[in-house]
């Protein structure tokens, strides 16, 4: 008998952004997205993200999906500073599951889901270097900016 995954809430991360730059290469575009800010907010973790302190140097693959990877800095309320890189993929797929090309709306099913990894002082928040964490993202347009939902695995 295999147990189900337990997954709980742990907060939320809105990071906000004001330029993409791209940049055509033979194995697809790379994308430089650095963050200007943001928030973070849960009952697990409470703080901010730290404007230009990384930025995610995705790829868009020829089969259209965007491997993600994100480095960046949060700040606990306490002033703690936690280094964060996430890695996913982000894709469009119509009902059938096929990959439909460019960004489109928010009408248009999306796989956005990620893994993060944290470093951090041992303290109040290094929970969050022994445990597994998974998250989904929403991309937002007007402003820009994107919301990761986390949740612990456990």
């Amino acid at each position: 008998m295999i147990p189900d995954l337990k997954t709980q809430f742990a907060f939320q991360i809105r990071i906000d952004f004001k330029e993409r730059v791209i940049m055509a290469s033979p194995r697809g575009n790379r994308g430089y997205v650095p963050p200007t800010g943001g928030w973070v907010d849960g009952p697990r973790l409470k703080g901010k993200v730290l404007g230009y302190t990384g930025a995610d140097w995705a790829w868009t693959r020829p089969d259209g999906v965007l491997e993600l990877n994100a480095h960046y800095l949060l700040e606990a309320e306490d002033g703690t500073p936690i280094y964060i890189q996430n890695r996913g993929y982000l894709y469009r797929h119509d009902a059938s599951g096929k990959i439909l090309p460019g960004p489109g709306g928010p009408e248009i099913p999306h796989y956005f889901y990620i893994t993060p990894t944290f470093d951090v002082a041992k303290g109040k928040h290094d929970w969050l270097t022994r445990t597994i964490i998974v998250g989904q993202g929403v991309r937002h347009t007007n402003p820009d900016h994107t919301m990761f939902t986390y949740y612990t695995v456990g």
